[in-house]
């Protein structure tokens, strides 16, 4: 006799953040948590972004592509997910600003912000050209960080994930459709002043926040705390 499956599986919905769009999912059951815990033993940044978009494909009933999603996106779906599976708080360790002795944390991951204002996505470089710009995928930033060593080559590589549209009077020309090298061209054609539009909008993305304070366990001190991405969360 087959042995039988003793839960039934609830499902919930959640709001994507950057398309607004209702989706259903359910908790990670314990295979999809093992794949995690055993992707996080690794410290493999790759294997453990395979292991994480695995279980949201998984987990999520409706269909969705992934490779689309944003950033703020996965961050925001994982932590929903990971949520309704093994509850709403989660444990971080944080050292002690004076003594740095670290302090084990419980954070309430139902009261992390993440602000999706709107953002403004078009970059004026004169009177002749615009860029419109968009939040680049997950896949984007966490495959630069994987393929490009220094923080200047990632954060290149993300810029070049952010260009949408190049706007002139006469015509609208698509970076999507533009070889990888004349894109680069473009790039290092442009001011610093013109390029730090650019990182302002980057920096602008949106990104699961939270701030708290602890007293240390050790000497007492009061500590405040900003955490920030989810892999400060987990």
């Amino acid at each position: 006799m087959a042995l039988p499956k003793v839960n039934d599986v609830p499902k919930y919905e959640l709001i994507i953040p950057s398309t607004q769009k209702t989706i259903r999912f359910r908790p990670f059951l314990v295979k999809e948590q093992k794949i995690l815990l055993m992707a996080l033993e690794t410290q493999d940044q790759k294997q453990i972004l395979n292991s994480v978009l695995d279980t949201m494909k998984s987990c999520i009933i409706d269909e969705i592509n992934l490779h689309n999603l944003t950033t703020f996106d996965v961050e925001y779906i994982f932590t929903k997910i990971r949520t309704k599976a093994v509850g709403e708080t989660s444990k971080v360790g944080l050292n002690c600003t004076s003594c740095e002795e670290q302090n084990e944390v419980n954070i309430n991951l139902d009261s992390i912000n993440l602000d999706v204002s709107a953002v403004d996505k078009k970059i004026i470089l004169n009177d002749d050209y615009t860029i419109h710009v968009k939040f680049p995928t997950y896949n984007d930033v966490t495959n630069s960080e994987l393929d490009y060593d220094t923080a200047t080559e990632q954060l290149y590589s993300t810029m070049i994930a952010c260009l949408d549209k190049l706007i002139t009077e006469d015509e609208q020309i698509d970076f999507k459709d533009q070889p990888r090298a004349e894109i680069e061209d473009f790039l290092e054609s442009l001011t610093g002043e013109q390029v730090q539009k650019l990182m302002e909008f980057i920096q602008s993305i949106p990104s699961m926040k939270y701030e708290g304070e602890f007293n240390c366990t050790s000497c007492n001190e009061k500590n405040e705390f900003k955490l920030q991405g989810m892999q400060d969360f987990f």
